[in-house]
């Protein structure tokens, strides 16, 4: 039996971007499924997922998580903290600080979803997107930081051209830009 939340895009997406573990193939599968099974769904992102499932296929397990902990641990400019790419010192500090007391406020379990990690994480930030049924909190949100983040982020990517995580997160920015667009 499958959850909701396991059948949500944003979700799915979000447990793409974690740690690499046996299941990953399987999971870009399924979230390949969702995307090609939703007709309202960019067929870029589904494009670029395709890619990302064909590097995961011809990649060791043990050769892909290095290659995520080189992306997205070591160096600052690939960091899933989506505020860092937006905000320096304190303004990043009181853009923590609102996206926690929103999380609260929304009753999200922000403390068992985050695992540690900062509010700003792009992978919170999806499983927020998933679970918030505020329909104008997420427009609000994808369309005055997420998806803007991510453009920087993704746009980091285009010119390193080297990880096979660029195609990950533009399946993301297309789902999220469709959304914004939409909204």
């Amino acid at each position: 039996m499958t959850s909701v939340r396991e059948k949500n895009l944003y979700t799915q997406l979000a447990d793409l971007l974690e740690y690499p573990k046996e299941d990953i193939k399987l999971k870009v599968e399924e979230c390949l499924k969702t995307l090609s099974s939703d007709p309202a769904a960019p067929p870029e992102a589904a494009d670029e997922l395709k890619l990302f499932l064909m590097e995961v296929e011809n990649t060791p397990l043990d050769d892909l998580q290095g290659v995520y902990s080189y992306t997205f641990e070591l160096s600052s400019e690939f960091t899933l903290d989506l505020g860092s790419h937006m905000f320096e010192g304190f303004k990043r500090a009181n853009m923590l600080a609102t996206l926690k007391a929103m999380y609260r406020e929304s009753g999200f379990p922000f403390a068992e979803i985050a695992k540690g990690e900062l509010p700003d994480r792009l992978t919170v930030m999806l499983n927020f997107l998933g679970f918030s049924q505020n329909e104008e909190l997420k427009k609000d949100l994808r369309q005055t930081f997420v998806i803007m983040a991510l453009e920087k982020l993704r746009k980091n990517f285009e010119r390193s051209k080297g990880s096979m995580y660029k195609h990950l997160i533009n399946s993301i920015y297309r789902v999220l830009e469709k959304d914004v667009k939409e909204a």
